[in-house]
């Protein structure tokens, strides 16, 4: 099964420009694979213009559930949606042109203020897909090993992680992939963005890993596209030479 990340720069706000960047990437996708892309690859933490942003949140999802359709694809990202309780920075999960599962961000970020513009979510938990059974940890989440055990627990496969994670901590970003996926056995994908988005340098580094910790793909710091080629039978076979379970 062949999984990608996607890896790109982002103009703050700009909406057309940056859809259109990421849709770029999507055409050229093998069918039948799993794409993750980068956390609020729409519009970027255009925090201020946030209201605006949430109304085109529909015809993005829109656009995506096409493309999935089409391509048989399951795609994973984050985008910002608003409910009657405010603002959330909320993955989603398209599995062949059906929305099947959203997640709000719980642990947001707040040297970066994320806390003054969008609601915390709740809860963790592992969708099955065409593609394996996947769990979300959104960027600053993946620091957090309880989040990724309570994925291990409830049988994910592949741990998802789209990001915007600063330069200043690219060296994190990459120690803490790999070590989610050995101690949680699992595939991990970590789709971040690159160069600079508004005031901030990100750190580019995404990633694929198998449930040994190995690196099947990495890009540093240029745009693009990685992918590998999985078998979800390595978890299994990870897993039962070491025994983890708690």
């Amino acid at each position: 099964m062949l999984v990608y990340a996607v890896q790109v720069n982002l103009e703050l706000g700009n909406i057309e420009k940056n859809v259109a960047k990421i849709f770029s990437y999507l055409k050229d996708v093998e069918k039948g694979s799993l794409v993750l892309l980068p956390e609020m690859f729409s519009c970027g933490f255009d925090n201020e213009n946030l209201e605006r942003h949430t109304k085109e949140t529909p015809a993005v999802y829109k656009r995506l559930k096409e493309i999935s359709h089409e391509k048989h694809l399951v795609i994973s990202g984050t985008l910002p949606e608003r409910s009657r309780k405010g603002i959330y920075n909320k993955a989603f999960v398209i599995d062949n042109g059906e929305l099947v599962y959203k997640q709000a961000k719980v642990k947001l970020f707040r040297p970066t203020g994320e806390h003054r513009y969008y609601k915390a979510g709740r809860n963790f938990d592992v969708t099955e897909s065409s593609n394996g059974n996947l769990g979300i940890m959104i960027c600053f989440e993946l620091r957090f090993p309880n989040i990724s055990y309570t994925l291990r627990k409830k049988g994910v496969e592949i741990i998802l992680v789209p990001s915007q994670w600063g330069k200043a901590r690219k060296k994190h970003l990459e120690i803490l992939s790999k070590a989610r996926a050995i101690e949680d056995q699992s595939f991990v994908i970590v789709s971040n963005t690159t160069g600079k988005i508004g005031d901030i340098e990100y750190a580019g580094s995404s990633g694929i890993y198998d449930p040994w910790g190995e690196t099947l793909a990495f890009i540093d710091e240029d745009e693009g596209v990685i992918k590998a080629d999985i078998n979800l039978n390595d978890v299994y076979r990870i897993r039962k030479k070491i025994k983890m379970d708690i």
